[in-house]
């Protein structure tokens, strides 16, 4: 296996996709994270609607894009950095063991769990924000990686990074179903078009997501939990039980289908802005231009 892109290519169309994800499915994200966490505290929610229309009426048009200066950072951080390891990884696992799929789960899993962990404390911050409404106790990155530190400890940063690693199940079940169905249906060494990248994204997000959403559930919660005040649960398998206990299987799956109607957007258009970025700088040669070699 051959990987057809440098590592400046991969970053910048990480980046590219990152921000495309942001500016587009916003509102979508933040009326997710609420419903995710809304049983553990209060029940407000009833589903998208309710949370979107909510969320405007109560706290205006504002709100609903709580959390943008964390997301703005979070998503073409992890998106780059995904990209840039996992088409490395794929490449070189692709070739030791002469087989592409294999790559792919390889390149998938690493790449997955790196970009989790060191991109953890955004998506805390980004949830917090999210929730948050009235007075605003997070107001800027800096300023609540500050206020987390100063009041919770340098660790409370990496709240949740355990249920973040589970969530590399959902990456290592996508990706290899989208690099297997996009070489089924797509043009030979071009991006794939419109329709081509519908039928690319649909069936391995919609998989991918019925196998690991428990996770983002889990993760939100954990976000959202400060130790010194909250009794109910006291880490990832203590959380588990409670939910269980408490919710049932639905519990594990709370904002599902407001996850698939964000989901479902999202992954098109960060995907599709990554494949024709990439196309773009790939062709035209970009790297070369700036004096930067391939990596």
């Amino acid at each position: 296996m051959e990987s057809k892109t440098s590592a400046l290519v991969d970053f910048a169309s990480g980046v590219c996709a990152g921000v495309a994800n942001v500016i587009v499915c916003a509102p979508l994200d933040t009326a997710r994270t609420r419903l995710q966490t809304q049983n553990i505290y209060e029940k407000k929610y009833n589903g998208i609607i309710s949370a979107l229309s909510k969320t405007y009426r109560e706290e205006g048009l504002k709100s609903l894009y709580q959390g943008l200066n964390a997301s703005i950072i979070a998503y073409p951080s992890s998106w780059s950095i995904y990209f840039m390891l996992y088409n490395r990884i794929r490449s070189y696992f692709g070739d030791l063991f002469h087989n592409d799929t294999l790559g792919n789960v390889a390149g998938a899993s690493i790449a997955g769990l790196t970009g989790s962990i060191i991109t953890n404390p955004l998506w805390l911050i980004r949830a917090r924000m999210q929730v948050q409404s009235g007075h605003s106790k997070y107001t800027s990155v800096a300023d609540s990686l500050r206020l987390i530190i100063k009041e919770e400890g340098f660790f409370a940063l990496f709240n949740g990074c355990k249920a973040s690693m589970l969530g590399t199940i959902h990456v290592v079940v996508q990706f290899p179903l989208y690099e297997l169905t996009k070489k089924l249906i797509k043009r030979e060494y071009e991006p794939p078009h419109i329709l081509e990248m519908i039928l690319c994204t649909i069936f391995p997000k919609f998989v991918a997501s019925l196998c690991s959403y428990p996770h983002e559930v889990l993760r939100a919660r954990l976000f959202m939990s400060q130790k010194d005040t909250d009794q109910m649960f006291t880490g990832l398998w203590s959380l588990m039980k409670y939910t269980w206990q408490n919710e049932g299987i639905k519990g594990f799956y709370s904002g599902f289908s407001v996850n698939l109607l964000r989901v479902m957007p999202s992954t098109f258009v960060t995907l599709y802005t990554y494949e024709h970025v990439s196309y773009f700088l790939s062709t035209h040669k970009i790297a070369d231009y700036i004096g930067l070699k391939r990596l």
